[in-house]
């Protein structure tokens, strides 16, 4: 899955790529605001892409 907003997308696998987004969907629905939603977007942002460059997380992914 490519994509320009989040460009780290493109390192997961669909299966991960469609859970963060699940995740992004499930923000917005429970936010009640557009700050608060912006804030919880950051943070799944940050964790995500912290699991993405986390060192068990690129042991699983080299072969």
């Amino acid at each position: 899955m490519k994509s320009i907003v989040f460009p780290w997308l493109s390192d997961l696998l669909d299966e991960q790529a469609y859970e963060f987004l699940g995740e992004v969907i499930e923000a917005a629905n429970a936010a009640g605001t557009h700050t608060a939603f912006r804030q919880t977007l950051d943070a799944l942002v940050v964790e995500w892409r912290d699991e993405q460059r986390s060192p068990s997380s690129l042991a699983r992914s080299s072969p």
